[in-house]
């Protein structure tokens, strides 16, 4: 076969040079018919080779394109501020937050927005840097860090999903609110403020032109721990401090307590023992201005908050079976508190929707396959709905069997349904209120005459790690730790390191009362055995 060069093919990649002619096409030599490359055969001139006309390709222009440098960099902060913007919308129209938080928000945005002037709006070099990039990356460093505060660390450029959640709550504490960390990470989990996957609020056509390394950094691959965010409002408070001198006021003290007190069903005779508590510790509920060396859990004002009211409740209403009356009618102790019970109510109150026969908001995104096992249909609506509202992307065009499938419902009913949990939680809160008499029994006043008689205060159990907690304490340490928004251990530790403090503060009180009256030795040992009865921490259970 006689084969003729020429230009490469092109076809499907292909290169061959050589072609051939068929019956008045030309072909190459892999067998790829060359479109506009015919011989056309005149019937008066038999045998002669006809005439070539070629017809061009038409251009195909390609519609995804991707930005990269200082556009990408632009388009990232676009996205960030529209999200922070739909949490700031959530919480004022459906969370009854004042319609100032947003105001508070965008200034706080916008003095961290003034650190990433430098990255997003320098003008050198414009010309040299191409618009768009297909699929190819940038280099780690600029697309894959995200932004930390730590001493030490290297600087990074961006900021992440969780800091949106962190800015909102230092708007709060600006604004004195009574809201707290656990409030935050409550609603998150709720999908009442938009964080789990919170590209869907996104617009379409803004995803398309945003590299994947940067969507990655708005999209969660895990869930969200409370005590993640509290290290993460922390780290953002102790930025704006360093950064911008910023100022911020102290927790609204009374409001969360009395907030504290309600949830966990305690008697409202706690809160003055507290603010002695807190008097004698120093704590003013205030985050620090600087962190010198290693971070302390204590450093948190909330911890702190959490962290008095369990002594308190330790030293009203012991864990043990310590008889301890009180010498007047007075004092906060003639009541007790039945912990077994006192537990039977909070466990009635966290299975109040599973009693129902709901799965309860919030609880979706920790079902798992052998929970949908056991579902009923109305809890399996339940469950569709929420994964509808969180999970589905409504920007994406609908496939072919879309009709097969109706939506709707969830989006329209999702307001309602935030503002009836919340209803039903506060509903449930003063219904186990009602239900105190169950475990709040009297105790009998024993006047001054009985000297040995264990009063209130005395003979205080210390527990150093979780695994000497009794069963009474551990149900209230794990209450306490789960309203918070810290973990266990981090509890019995925090509460464990407050109590050295009080207890050297009891020597050094005794110590100076010691010096002050010169006692003598037979005085010096009775005063020692009164404080063995009577004193704040005398039995460590480590």
């Amino acid at each position: 076969m006689e084969y003729i060069t020429r230009e490469a093919c092109g076809q499907d990649g292909c290169r061959e040079t050589r072609f051939y002619l068929d019956n008045g096409l030309w072909f190459c030599r892999r067998g790829h018919q060359q479109l506009g490359r015919q011989v056309e055969e005149d019937p008066d001139d038999f045998g002669t080779r006809g005439k070539i006309s070629r017809i061009k390709k038409p251009t195909i222009e390609k519609t995804q394109k991707k930005y990269r440098g200082r556009q990408a960099y632009r388009l990232y902060l676009h996205i960030y501020q529209l999200i922070l913007w739909k949490q700031c919308l959530a919480l004022v129209n459906d969370r009854s937050f004042p319609p100032q938080l947003e105001n508070v928000v965008r200034d706080l945005w916008a003095l961290r927005l003034e650190t990433y002037a430098p990255k997003i709006a320098e003008a050198a070099d414009e010309d040299s840097q191409p618009e768009f990039f297909s699929s190819q990356p940038a280099s780690a460093r600029e697309d894959t860090e995200t932004e930390t505060f730590n001493a030490g660390s290297k600087l990074v450029q961006w900021p992440r999903l969780i800091d949106t959640l962190g800015l909102c709550y230092l708007a709060t504490l600006l604004m004195r609110l009574p809201v707290s960390v656990a409030d935050f990470h409550q609603l998150a989990t709720r999908n009442d403020v938009p964080y789990y996957r919170a590209l869907n609020h996104i617009p379409r056509d803004m995803k398309e032109k945003l590299p994947q390394e940067y969507l990655a950094l708005l999209d969660t691959t895990r869930l969200l721990k409370a005590e993640d965010l509290q290290t993460a409002v922390f780290d953002l408070l102790l930025y704006y401090r360093r950064r911008f001198q910023m100022q911020f006021p102290p927790l609204n003290a009374p409001a969360l307590f009395y907030r504290l007190i309600r949830r966990l069903a305690l008697p409202v005779d706690i809160y003055p023992v507290s603010k002695r508590l807190q008097t004698l510790l120093g704590f003013t509920f205030e985050y620090p201005s600087k962190v010198a060396g290693r971070r302390k859990p204590l450093d948190k004002p909330e911890i702190q908050l959490v962290t008095i009211l369990v002594i308190a409740t330790k030293l009203l209403f012991p864990f043990d079976d310590v008889q301890r009356h009180p010498m007047s009618a007075q004092e906060p102790t003639v009541q007790a508190i039945d912990w077994e019970k006192w537990a039977e109510v909070q466990d009635r109150f966290e299975r109040r929707d599973s009693m129902a026969g709901r799965i309860g908001k919030g609880k979706e995104i920790s079902v798992n396959e052998n929970d949908v096992l056991t579902m009923n249909a109305d809890q399996l609506d339940e469950y569709m709905d929420w994964y509808e509202s969180s999970w589905l992307d409504s920007n994406k065009e609908p496939g072919p069997l879309a009709s097969l499938f109706p939506l709707g419902q969830a989006g329209k009913e999702s307001k309602a349904a935030a503002s009836t949990a919340e209803n039903n939680e506060e509903e449930a809160i003063d219904a186990m209120l009602k239900m105190t008499p169950q475990y709040l029994k009297a105790r009998a006043v024993v006047g001054e005459a009985d000297k040995d008689m264990p009063r209130p205060g005395s003979l205080y159990a210390r527990y150093r790690d979780e695994s000497n907690l009794p069963d009474s304490a551990r149900v209230f340490y794990e209450t306490a730790a789960k309203v918070t928004g810290v973990s266990l251990q981090t509890l019995v530790r925090c509460v464990s390191q407050a109590e050295i403090q009080i207890n050297k503060w009891l020597e050094d009180q005794r110590r100076i009362k010691h010096f002050a009256e010169q006692p003598t030795g037979a005085e010096v040992e009775e005063d020692m055995a009164e404080n063995s009865q009577h004193g704040f921490i005398d039995q460590d259970n480590a």
